[in-house]
């Protein structure tokens, strides 16, 4: 391999140094020596350099000193003191300068020189000389390196390949891990797309080496995995070309609406809600955004974040526009809002509140049902403000739940009930192997996140600067959270449980663990939902007071519980019927209607 020049100016090692030519100056009685001592890692694949300096001052006493100073910037470089009052005095001592070090994938077209500092060595009224520390060095043997390319793109019509309609993502961070294996050791080079959607990584080349590229583990949240869409490569041998990651959306539009809060109200306690409304489909789309609130809190525009664009009595309205995933990082576009409430004096402990959040459904909604939301806060007097919820509960101790129940949905509230502001949040779930981690969805949080995998179903999600206010000097702004849903898996048999408990980190604090949820698969006692000519509709659901059922044009509708029991009945006269639930317990239900000669179920959740 032919030497290339490499010239820099880097941290001192004094391992494997290779001596140039002193340079020195004399004035006075100061004679100072300077030199530069090299060295070259080929593990790391790192060059360093050190800036020596011998100075002798024939007639020197205690307290005597020199300084070591930046001639262009005026800086102070280093100082030596004469602690013994020998005479003559010899100080050693190494300059550590601007920069530490040299990546061999630095050396390339014959080498790179490194300008360093001009230095002068002064004593009293003496100063030696004006020192260039600019020096060339020859590396034997530099790392061989070579290059990952490839695109990252919405591939829009799913046949892995970008052409026309499709989208080049700008700025997407690519990292490629590099794993020595002897010695171990794990070095990453990293890249970013360009407009094109383009990205280069410069990586060490090594038969030791298994190489992965990677896109940020928060992408694998909003865009499912596909045969075109894998996550992540792994190679052995480089250079790599056409390395490619066609992201794929799972609907071009599905706008969907949520609030976050508390879990509980305390009494003349304020408290926040966080609605919002996302968009995780690949189109833009815009609307409005309206919060009723429950009529007996008051609302405070001053302590509000992005305030509403009108309000009218207790329904609070936002405009949005373009709202579509590809922007933000292509992560979690949502417009979000705080809203600083506070009950009135109308209100007692054992009430609920209750608020509306819902917007327009768009054309081509993948699921129009998640764009209205009914949500009820009770009013305590106290309550554990680092808590996990699971919807649906599930019936009972054990959480029985139907072996027809799809995903869960989990909300995971936190509040720093410590005495400053936590600079840094995370809340780690490590899911149950019962569950499909990569379905993993987020739906909603109350700041914003950066959701990551750690491991193979461990997800954690990062709160970065989220500087939450301590209780005591914000209670209301000291309470955040985090929802999600997660499919189970196919075929779980009866009695198998699923747990989940969170784990919450503030800054560098210990973990604050939570309530561990349960919920356990039970043998259902009723029949399995049937189709029908017009299928009957159930929304919201969950639901927390009132469902709406649609296509029902004449007949009964009944509701029982996972054993059985008939908890409700109705005649239906209309096409579409709300049904209060507000007195029913918590857990799911099978609603059974039947209209002429069809009998149809479905299921629904009431929380």
């Amino acid at each position: 391999m032919k030497k290339l020049l490499l010239g820099f100016l880097c941290f001192f090692f004094s391992f494997f140094a290779k001596a140039q030519t002193p340079v020195s100056d004399t004035a006075g009685h100061v004679i100072a020596t300077v030199f530069p001592v090299f060295s070259h890692d080929s593990t790391s694949c790192l060059s360093t350099c050190a800036i020596n300096f011998m100075v002798t001052i024939d007639t020197s006493y205690m307290g005597d000193s020199i300084m070591v100073v930046d001639t262009i910037t005026h800086s102070l470089m280093h100082v030596a003191v004469n602690t013994t009052g020998v005479s003559p005095w010899t100080a050693y001592f190494s300059l550590s300068t601007y920069l530490s070090s040299v990546s061999d994938a630095n050396i390339s077209g014959g080498g790179v020189f490194f300008p360093g500092p001009v230095t002068k060595v002064i004593r009293g009224v003496d100063t030696a000389g004006y020192f260039n520390n600019s020096y060339a060095h020859y590396v034997s043997g530099p790392c061989n390196y070579g290059d990952i390319s490839g695109r990252v793109y919405i591939d829009n019509n799913g046949n892995c390949t970008f052409d026309a309609g499709d989208v080049a993502l700008n700025g997407v961070y690519i990292s490629s891990p590099d794993y020595l294996t002897s010695p171990v050791s794990l070095i990453t080079s990293t890249g970013y797309t360009d407009y094109s959607g383009n990205y280069v990584i410069h990586q060490q080349q090594s038969w030791m080496s298994n190489y992965v590229v990677t896109v940020p583990s928060s992408y694998l949240f909003i865009f499912p995995l596909s045969p075109c869409f894998t996550g992540s490569y792994a190679f052995t041998t480089l250079p790599q070309t056409g390395v490619d990651f066609p992201l794929q959306c799972g609907s071009s539009v599905d706008v969907q609406c949520y609030a976050e809060s508390n879990s509980a109200v305390r009494l003349h306690t304020p408290f926040y809600i966080h609605p919002y409304v996302s968009n995780t489909g690949c189109d833009s789309v815009s609307g409005q955004l309206r919060v009723v609130k429950d009529s007996r809190t008051v609302y405070d525009a001053a302590l509000s974040t992005y305030p509403p664009d009108m309000i009218s009595g207790d329904t609070l309205t936002w405009n949005y526009t373009n709202l579509t995933n590809l922007t933000n990082g292509a992560y979690w576009n949502t417009m979000m809002s705080d809203i600083h409430l506070t009950a009135d004096s109308t209100v007692v402990v054992g009430d609920t509140l209750c608020f509306r959040v819902y917007t327009g459904v768009p054309a081509g909604d993948l699921d129009p049902y998640n764009n209205d939301l009914t949500f009820c806060l009770p009013v305590v007097y106290s309550y554990d403000p680092n808590e996990k919820d699971v919807l649906p509960k599930g019936a009972g101790p054990q959480g029985y739940i139907s072996p027809l129940t799809d995903s869960l949905i989990y909300t995971i509230h936190f509040q720093n009930t410590g005495t400053s502001s936590a600079y840094n949040v995370s809340v780690v779930d490590t899911l149950s192997s019962n569950l499909n981690a990569s379905s993993l969805r987020i739906l909603g949080t109350s700041n914003t996140m950066v959701p990551e995998w750690l491991a193979p179903g461990v997800v954690r999600f990062n709160f970065y600067g989220i500087m939450l206010p301590d209780s005591m000097s914000n209670e209301a702004a000291s309470h955040g959270d985090i929802r999600f849903s997660v499919k189970l898996n196919a075929g779980l048999a009866p009695a198998t449980q699923i747990k989940n408990t969170g784990y919450i980190y503030f800054d560098a604090n210990p973990a604050v663990v939570t309530n561990t949820t349960l919920n356990t698969i039970m043998i259902p006692t009723y029949v399995n939902e049937t189709p029908a000519v017009n299928p009957v509709k159930v929304y919201p659901n969950p639901a927390a007071d009132n469902i709406t059922v649609e296509n029902l044009e004449s007949g009964t509708l009944s509701i029982l519980n996972m054993n059985g029991l008939v908890m409700l009945e109705r005649t239906i006269a209309n096409n579409k019927t709300v049904i209060d639930i507000s007195k029913l317990p918590a857990g799911v239900y099978i609603l059974k209607t039947i209209d002429n000669n069809n009998t149809t179920t479905k299921k629904f959740t009431k929380y």
